[in-house]
């Protein structure tokens, strides 16, 4: 019975010591209490950015590039942690970073849809809305018969640079057979917001 009460105490010591020994280390090996306060690398270029981390103990990724029309080009957009948090020393900053340059992007089919979803497909292809000109139709109505850029017609799929103007002849069933059918009647866009 005695053996049996030693290795319980033995087991309960040894089980306290490992504990106090994990609680201690675990702040020495997380360095607890030791934190640097991150600076904003906004509207900073990449290399710039870089050196201001690394002088302070951090590391810079870029995470990935965009294009934000409104923005310089080539200047950090985005950082993740953000600016005025805690971390830790060698901590990854991870940026996006805005292109230098207008992506490209594929012109979608706008023929044989209607005027509302071809406003809806410039939009979202990242392109603007230009001229809406009329022609006279016997059937159907704002119904997309050609697309244009800068007066030369376009396909489908052809790359175009972000931002395009994109012009198009949309049917007008109400238009007299007679008049000129290539009137052009500029409509307010919903593309702008």
């Amino acid at each position: 019975m005695k053996n049996w009460l030693y290795n319980i105490g033995f087991g309960g010591l040894f089980v306290a010591i490992v504990i106090t020994l994990s609680y201690f280390g675990l702040d020495y090996y997380t360095r607890h209490g030791d934190s640097i306060i991150v600076p904003s690398v906004l509207k900073m270029k990449p290399f710039e950015a870089e050196e201001k981390l690394s002088a302070l103990g951090l590391r810079m990724k870029i995470n990935d590039t965009v294009y934000i029309d409104n923005m310089k080009p080539g200047v950090i957009v985005e950082q993740t942690p953000t600016a005025e948090e805690d971390v830790k020393t060698n901590r990854i900053i991870y940026v996006i970073v805005n292109a230098t340059s207008r992506p490209r992007v594929g012109m979608p089919k706008l023929t044989d849809c209607s005027l509302n979803l071809a406003k809806a497909l410039i939009k979202n292809a990242g392109l603007v809305l230009g001229n809406v000109s009329r022609e006279y139709a016997e059937y159907g109505n704002n119904l997309v018969t050609s697309q244009r850029v800068g007066g030369r017609s376009i396909e489908a799929g052809e790359k175009v640079l972000k931002g395009t103007v994109v012009d198009i002849t949309v049917t007008d069933s109400e238009m007299s057979p007679n008049s000129d059918s290539t009137a052009n009647t500029t409509e307010p866009t919903d593309t702008e917001e």
